[in-house]
C-alpha cells in the first residue's frame, strides 16, 4: 500500500491546501471588505463603512452585513444602511472573467439614519456633487422665502440702511452753501454804502460849485454832470435790483429742495417697510414659501445622488468599452461574438426590502448591469408596500435605460395612498419653524422623467387631516402669531409641484391651495402691522435725520443776511435820487 501512496508529496499536498484555507479564512473576507469600503467611499464622497464580509465557495456567494453609507452632506447621518445583503454568482461566467450575480438579496433597508461617529472624509478637492447643491440653492432663491421674523426694531432696521435723507440733506447743504458764495462773491462786486457815500460828495460838491461860475453855459454844464451822476446810481441800482431778483430765485429752488427734504424721511420709511414688511401683495405665492424649502431640499438630495452616481456609472461603461478595445489592440484575450452577450458586470435580479416612511417596502430590481447596450434591456424597478396594519400603501416604478449611451432615458412613476404623515420640519429659520406635526395623505401621483440632461417632474397631492405646529425661533414675532392663527384652522389642502429645466439648472415651481387660504387670512393683519410698522420706521428716521434737516434749513440765514445787504443798498441809492 505505502508504494501506491507517496507520503511526503501527499503530506505536502495537505499542507498547501491547510497554508491556501487559513489565508483564504483570515484574508479574503477582510480584502472584500476593504475593497467595498474604499470604491463606496470614492464614489459617495463620504465614509461607506461594511461590518463584515464573507465570500463563501460552495456555494460560490458573497454576504455583506452591516452596510452604512454616510450621507456626504450631513456627516452624522447614514443615507442609507442595509443589515444584509445576500449574493449567489453565476460560477461559469466568473469563470470567464464576467462578474454576474444570479439574484441578490437585500434586506433591513433604511435611509437617513443617525450614525454615532462622524462619516466624513478628508477632500482633497471640490466634490462631485458641490455644484448641484448650489444650484440647489438656487432654486430656493426663485421660490422665495419667508422674511425673517426676527422683533427688528426700527431702529434696527435703520442701523444697517443707507438713508436718501441724510444723503438728500447733504447734496441741499452743499447747493445752499455754493448760492452763499457765489452771492457773497457778487455781492462784493456791487455799489455799497462806499459808492452811494461818493455819489452824494459829487452832488454835494456839484451843489457846492452852482455859484463860482454864473451863466447860462455853467447852468448847463452842472446839469449835465447831474443827469450823469443820476444814470450812474439808477444803473447801481439795477444791478442791485437784478442780483436780488436771482437771489430771490436761487432762494426759491432751495427752499422747493426743503419742503422735498422735510418729506424724505417719510419715503425712507415706506421703502424700508417695503422691503422688510411682508405685504399681502408678497405672500401670492405662500405655499411656495412654506412648502418650497422642503421640496427644494427633497429635489437637492435627489439630484445630488443622481448626480454623484452618474459619473461612476458612466465611468464603469467607458471602462468596459475600453477594456474591450484594448484586449482586441493587444490580440490577447480576445472575446468571440456569443449567442447570448454577457455585460462585465451584471445583477440579474437584486430583491429589496425597506422601511420607508414607516412602510415596510420590498420588490426586485432587474437587469443593473455595466452595459445595458449588451443585454439589450433597461434597468427595471418595481417596488410596492404597505404601512402598519395595513394603513396606506406605496408603488414605485420605473426603469434606468441606458442600452444607448447617447440617449439616456430614465422614469420613475409613484403613488401614495393613505398614509399618514408625522413631525414632518416645512420651514426651518432661526426666527420660526413651521412643522406638519400630523396629516394624512390621501393620494399622491407623481412621476419623474430624465431625457439625457433635461428633466421632468410632477407631482400632485392632496392632504387632509393637517396640524400645523407654528414656534417662534426666540422672542414672538407679529407673523408667527398670524401665521400659527392662519394654519390653526386649515385641516386639507391640495399641492401641485413640478420640475423643469436640467439637471445642473432646474426650474422649480409650486402651488396650493395652501396659499390662498393663508392670504386671504393674512391680509388684513399684515396691512395693520405693516402702518404700524411704517409709523415706526417714520419717527426713527426723524429722530436720527432731525438734525440734518435743521442744519440745512439754518443755512438758509446766510442767504437772508445777503438780501437784507441787498435791501440796505438798494433803499440807501434810492434815497439820493
Amino acid at each position: 500500500m505505502s508504494r501506491f501512496i507517496r507520503w511526503p508529496g501527499l503530506a505536502a499536498f495537505f499542507v498547501i491546501v491547510a497554508l491556501g484555507a487559513s489565508v483564504w479564512l483570515l484574508m479574503v473576507d477582510y480584502a472584500v471588505r476593504h475593497v467595498i469600503e474604499k470604491t463606496g467611499t470614492k464614489a459617495v464622497g463620504a465614509r461607506v463603512e461594511v461590518a463584515d464580509a464573507d465570500l463563501s465557495l460552495f456555494p460560490l456567494g458573497l454576504e455583506i452585513t452591516g452596510l452604512q453609507v454616510t450621507h456626504p452632506n450631513s456627516p452624522m447621518r447614514n443615507a442609507v444602511v442595509v443589515e444584509k445583503i445576500r449574493m449567489n454568482f453565476h460560477t461559469g461566467e466568473i469563470i470567464k472573467g464576467n462578474k454576474v450575480v444570479e439574484d441578490l438579496s437585500a434586506t433591513g433597508v433604511g435611509f437617513d439614519k443617525p450614525r454615532k461617529t462622524s462619516g466624513a472624509i478628508a477632500k482633497k478637492e471640490k466634490p462631485s456633487g458641490a455644484s448641484e447643491i448650489s444650484v440647489a440653492e438656487k432654486m430656493r432663491e426663485k421660490l422665495g422665502r419667508l422674511p425673517s421674523a426676527t422683533a427688528e426694531s426700527a431702529r434696527q432696521i435703520i442701523a444697517n440702511e443707507q438713508l436718501e435723507t441724510l444723503k438728500q440733506a447733504q447734496t441741499l447743504q452743499q447747493e445752499i452753501a455754493d448760492a452763499r458764495d457765489r452771492f457773497s462773491k457778487r455781492l462784493e462786486n456791487l455799489p455799497d454804502q462806499e459808492t452811494f457815500a461818493g455819489y452824494k460828495k459829487r452832488i454835494n460838491d456839484l451843489k457846492g460849485g452852482s455859484g463860482e461860475s454864473g451863466g447860462l453855459l455853467g447852468t448847463l454844464g452842472r446839469a449835465g454832470q447831474a443827469g450823469e451822476i443820476r444814470k450812474d446810481i439808477q444803473a447801481d441800482l439795477r444791478a442791485l435790483r437784478e442780483t436780488r431778483q436771482d437771489l430771490a430765485d436761487t432762494r426759491e429752488k432751495l427752499q422747493t429742495g426743503l419742503a422735498d427734504l422735510r418729506a424724505a424721511p417719510g419715503r425712507d420709511a415706506r421703502r424700508l417697510t417695503d422691503k422688510y414688511a411682508l405685504s399681502p401683495k408678497g405672500i401670492g405665492n405662500m405655499s411656495a414659501l412654506i412648502l418650497g424649502p422642503k421640496y427644494a431640499g427633497w429635489v437637492e438630495n435627489s439630484l445630488s445622488w443622481y448626480l454623484r452616481l452618474s459619473p461612476h456609472v458612466s465611468a464603469m461603461m467607458e471602462k468596459s468599452r475600453e477594456t474591450e478595445k484594448r484586449r482586441r489592440g493587444e490580440g490577447i484575450d480576445l472575446r468571440f461574438a456569443s449567442r447570448r452577450p454577457v455585460p462585465e458586470y451584471w445583477i440579474k435580479t437584486a430583491r429589496v426590502s425597506a422601511d420607508m416612511g414607516g412602510m415596510d417596502v420590498s420588490g426586485q430590481i432587474s437587469d443593473i448591469a455595466s452595459d445595458p447596450r449588451v443585454l439589450g434591456r433597461p434597468l427595471v424597478f418595481d417596488f410596492a408596500g404597505v404601512g402598519a396594519d395595513n394603513a396606506g400603501s406605496v408603488k414605485i416604478n420605473g426603469r434606468l435605460d441606458r442600452t444607448n449611451p447617447e440617449h439616456p432615458a430614465d422614469r420613475a412613476d409613484f403613488q401614495i395612498r393613505e398614509h399618514t404623515l408625522s413631525s414632518l420640519q416645512l420651514l426651518d429659520q432661526d426666527s420660526m419653524s413651521v412643522v406638519l406635526s400630523k396629516a394624512r395623505l390621501d393620494a399622491v401621483d407623481g412621476s419623474i422623467r430624465v431625457a439625457g440632461a433635461e428633466l421632468d417632474a410632477e407631482i400632485a397631492a392632496d392632504l387632509s387631516d393637517a396640524r400645523f405646529d407654528v414656534n417662534p425661533g426666540g422672542k414672538e414675532h407679529f407673523l408667527v402669531r398670524a401665521l400659527a392663527s392662519a394654519l390653526g384652522d386649515i385641516r386639507s389642502f391640495d399641492v401641485a409641484a413640478s420640475l423643469g429645466g436640467t439637471l445642473t439648472q432646474p426650474e422649480m415651481s409650486i402651488d396650493s391651495g395652501l396659499g390662498d387660504v393663508l392670504k386671504a387670512s393674512l391680509s388684513r393683519d399684515l396691512e395693520k402691522h405693516r402702518a404700524q410698522m411704517q409709523q415706526h420706521l417714520k419717527q426713527a428716521i426723524s429722530e436720527k435725520t432731525g438734525g440734518a434737516i435743521d442744519e440745512t434749513e439754518s443755512g438758509f440765514s446766510a442767504l437772508d443776511a445777503i438780501e437784507q445787504e441787498l435791501k440796505k443798498r438798494l433803499n440807501l441809492g434810492a434815497s439820493i435820487l
